[in-house]
């Protein structure tokens, strides 16, 4: 199979400075050029590869770790994708599987990003590194606990952008206006406070998740979301479980 070479592009700048009254430099050109580099002309340096071969054989053996197995591949779609409800609920799970608050409180919702899952999971095997290019960040867990006013401009932000993956709730909105939304089995209550599991990113107000700002608490885990991925997926393939992540209609935007 042909090689298609890498090309890099190199700027060459050449400036040509003149002491003018105020003494300061100015560019008075720019020339260009590119260097191709190919298998054909580009050397294997042997003592790198050498040093680098040993750590290169133990990563891919960690990267080729198969977690589980799907029956179907994992999509991601707007306003709902399997890929997103997959994720979401895993993290919703193992969250609350480790998170121990003095409230005994467990997380009511998980909300994340679409732009943040930056790879599809495949039909069959799933290995480690196939979590690692879905989830390529160092992103951690927070919990926020925000009022109903909060959670609810939560979900007006979902109906208005056409979703994100999220578990732990049912929405249904008619010409962008909410007309069912449930928390877990109970019916959505503003006067009460919730708890939403998200990323650091997403808690610091990213991608516009401006509903985020000022929450009444915040809580900590020190636990990744790929982590809370892998640690999901290991535990199903333990019981004997393939993954069967479908599209439930938990938003309905019509």
């Amino acid at each position: 199979m042909k090689q298609h070479p890498l090309q890099y592009f190199v700027v060459f700048i050449a400036i040509a400075i003149f002491c003018a009254c105020s003494g300061s430099p100015k560019i008075r050109s720019v020339e260009t050029g590119s260097i191709e580099f190919s298998p054909q002309n580009t050397a294997v340096d042997s003592s790198a590869y050498k040093l680098i071969a040993p750590y290169k054989k133990e990563m891919d053996a960690i990267m080729s770790e198969v977690l589980g197995t799907s029956d179907a591949a994992l999509t991601k779609e707007l306003p709902e994708g399997s890929l997103g409800n997959f994720v979401a609920d895993a993290v919703l799970k193992k969250t609350n599987d480790a998170y121990r608050p003095a409230d005994t409180k467990k997380a009511d919702v998980c909300l994340l990003n679409n732009g943040g899952l930056r790879a599809q999971l495949p039909k069959g095997t799933i290995t480690r590194g196939n979590v690692f290019e879905l989830m390529p960040f160092e992103n951690s867990i927070v919990i926020l606990t925000i009022s109903g006013e909060r959670l609810q401009q939560l979900f007006q932000f979902l109906v208005d952008n056409n979703g994100a993956p999220f578990a732990g709730a049912t929405v249904t909105s008619k010409a962008k206006k909410i007309t069912a939304l449930r928390i877990g089995d109970s019916d959505f209550d503003a006067a009460k406070t919730y708890k939403v599991v998200t990323s650091d990113y997403l808690a610091a107000g990213g991608d516009k998740y401006d509903f985020f700002k000022n929450p009444i608490a915040v809580d900590t885990l020190n636990y990744k979301l790929r982590d809370a991925i892998i640690d999901y997926m290991t535990e199903e393939n333990k019981k004997g479980n393939t993954i069967k992540s479908r599209k439930d209609g938990r938003i309905k935007l019509e």
